[in-house]
């Protein structure tokens, strides 16, 4: 705590005093524990746990996630519906659990009401969307206008989920004020172009939010804590700027406790920034929340790419927010605050915001098949935590009762996560890296332009391989069936990656790998072409022309970055066309000339591309160039190439099964 003055200073709100300054964004869907609709009860105690961890790890406050304020025209997804007029039954004593558990670790629970108001989505036996104006959504959506009854029923709805929320034990509740939702709906100019009393000036665009927020606190009394989320900015043309965002916020002050500042519209998160990706800075909404407390005397937060406590007490210390708002990082590692409060801020997993934790959704252009399990029960899972979304608490398990000897070969991701699980349980581990350094493929991220948060991670898995004593390190070893033997392991892993495919394109020999590109040494010209545009094509291709090349990027399928998912892969495209990069669908790299690639284009065409460089990445084999040992495992690329997370997944399940 010493090294972090004021992120662990107290800070009292309302009659509560928050032990620290982070809170836990709000993320679990809440009705998503109630019932057995879609299997929900099975997952309960996973999703109890994304909120009791964080609690469990020192933050001050945990906020459950988005909870519809009605079950007709406030519903946003198929989840259970909530009679907020019953506090007794099993629905109640379901979402009651969450603020049990959280005060269970000394944390502030508190729940988000939310009503999307015209972005609700079209669900069967509910009502259309309401809105401040009566339009049709580009979707062929109706959305009607709201009248007096309407505004009159919404006010009465947030109020009896918010006593609702009371009786069920939370200290206060998140209105999300943000985002697009309702009340950003009729405070926006953009999209509330009504001519009565509710339109026109800010003070007559706030007066439904306003009745809103008054309902909600006469409902409640004047000790529970009422927060708002609300968008410093909307980052759209015509949208609210942070000016008329911080006169709101002063308008709605004798109703609420804190405001926390997050930015964009969700239906535009990755290109204007309701959810930060790695190509945003960290903590860029820190320049709104600074603005919004000129505004305001009540505490204010602030969201947004906030991974390590030192920018965390940075933000507080320069005054630009009162307190932090963790989402991912949460997930990423839930104990950041105890971390951070011991002293141990090496030890922290850092978020690399690449969206494995909300890229749940199966993509039909991906031909990725639905396992049935729906998208609300898989958010949660993480690429560095193995852990995260699931019931499993590994840390609880008692040491192996039968310690063995157990050998690694190879460095990178999956055999420094394989070392560092099977030396927690007790074994003792030697890992065998033929290079100088351990990383494996990781070291790229060193000079990848966008990747400084990879970086930081591999350095924290050599940490952590390093900090432990049961982990002997060979380095410049490289391990053959001899030298297996003669250790006398019990268990052998394999984690030795992956190496370029090399397919017969012909002239494919004056072309380098996308990886030879980060290597120092490295001369690209200007004019590159990328051959292959998955998703290694297309973060290389990425890099170079942040550099200042211009890059054309080439591949067969009708679409780039193929393998990606979700809002990583959009916001990966979204950066591509910003920065220049030419994206050639439906191209088959025919044949590679030291001046330029011959393709066959979508329409059937030979085509000829000029180039200074030909750059390939067309995909990735195990990397079996070594003496096999009768036994071993193969984990990791070696087994089969993909990413970090299934990386990270497979090392710490093989160390499990020792």
């Amino acid at each position: 705590m010493e090294q972090y003055p004021h992120l662990f200073a107290p800070l009292t709100v309302n009659n509560r005093v928050y032990r620290n300054r982070i809170m836990c964004s709000p993320m679990v869907f809440g009705a998503s524990v109630v019932g057995n609709q879609y299997n929900n009860a099975a997952a309960a105690p996973a999703l109890y746990l994304k909120v009791e961890r964080p609690a469990r790890g020192g933050a001050a406050v945990v906020s459950v996630g988005e909870v519809s304020v009605n079950a007709d025209d406030a519903k946003r997804m198929p989840l259970p519906d909530l009679d907020f007029s019953q506090r007794s039954g099993a629905a109640f004593a379901a979402i009651a659990e969450y603020a049990r558990r959280i005060h269970s670790h000394g944390a502030a629970a508190l729940i988000e009401l939310c009503h999307p108001g015209s972005a609700k989505p079209p669900i069967p036996g509910t009502a259309g969307p309401w809105g401040p104006v009566a339009f049709t959504r580009p979707d062929g959506v109706a959305v009607t206008a709201m009248d007096e009854a309407m505004m009159d029923k919404v006010c009465r709805d947030f109020a009896a989920a918010a006593r609702f929320m009371q009786a069920a034990g939370f200290d206060g509740v998140v209105i999300h004020a943000g985002h697009g939702f309702l009340l950003t709906q009729f405070l926006s100019a953009r999209t509330n172009t009504r001519t009565d009393g509710y339109g026109g000036s800010l003070e007559n665009r706030a007066r439904f939010p306003l009745r809103i927020l008054k309902a909600v606190r006469e409902a409640v009394g004047s000790g529970f804590i009422l927060e708002a989320r609300i968008s410093g900015r909307e980052k759209i043309q015509g949208g609210m700027e942070v000016e008329e965002v911080g006169q709101f916020c002063h308008m709605a002050e004798p109703y609420l406790d804190a405001v926390h500042v997050s930015s964009g519209l969700y239906f535009l998160e990755n290109e204007y920034g309701t959810s930060s990706t790695m190509y945003h800075p960290h903590g860029y909404n820190a320049p709104l929340s600074a603005r919004i407390k000129e505004y305001v005397g009540i505490p204010v937060g602030v969201v947004g790419g906030i991974n390590s406590p030192e920018l965390a007490e940075q933000l507080i210390a320069s005054g630009k927010a009162d307190y932090v708002v963790l989402g991912r990082q949460m997930i990423a590692d839930p104990e950041f605050a105890n971390k951070a409060a011991a002293g141990r801020s090496g030890d922290i997993r850092q978020c690399v915001r690449c969206f494995q934790c909300f890229s749940p959704v199966p993509d039909p252009e991906q031909q990725i098949p639905d396992d049935g399990v729906v998208p609300w029960l898989k958010v949660g899972r993480c690429a560095l935590n193995p852990i995260a979304g699931t019931d499993f608490e590994w840390d609880r398990l008692p040491p192996v009762s039968t310690p063995k000897t157990v050998a690694i070969v190879g460095g990178g991701p999956a055999g420094m996560q394989a070392a560092i699980t099977a030396a927690g349980r007790g074994h003792r581990v030697i890992l065998l890296e033929q290079r100088e350094a351990l990383g494996g493929t990781l070291w790229f991220a060193e000079i990848d332009v966008d990747k400084g948060d990879l970086a930081q991670f591999r350095d924290f898995l050599i940490r952590q391989v390093r900090q432990r004593p049961n982990i002997e390190v060979r380095l410049n070893c490289r391990a053959g069936a001899a030298l297996l033997r003669a250790l006398r392991a019990d268990t052998v892993l394999l984690a030795t990656g992956a190496v370029p495919a090399r397919p017969p394109i012909p002239g494919l020999e004056h072309a380098v790998h996308a990886l030879a590109v980060y290597d120092s040494g490295a001369r690209i010209g200007k004019r590159v072409v990328m051959v292959g545009g998955g998703l290694v094509g297309c973060e290389t291709g990425l890099h170079l022309a942040k550099l200042g090349h211009s890059v054309t990027v080439i591949d067969p399928l009708r679409r780039m970055a193929h393998e990606a998912r979700g809002k990583y892969r959009n916001a990966l495209i979204h950066e591509m066309e910003k920065c220049g990069v030419v994206s050639l669908c439906g191209a088959r790299c025919r044949e590679i000339a030291p001046d330029g690639v011959w393709i066959e284009n979508a329409a059937g065409q030979t085509q000829r591309l000029e180039a200074d460089a030909v750059v390939y990445a067309l995909g990735m084999r195990p990397n079996l160039d070594h003496e096999l040992e009768p036994g071993a495992v193969r984990i990791g690329d070696c087994d089969r190439p993909a990413k970090v997370a299934e990386a990270i997944r497979a090392g710490f399940e093989a160390a499990l099964r020792i």
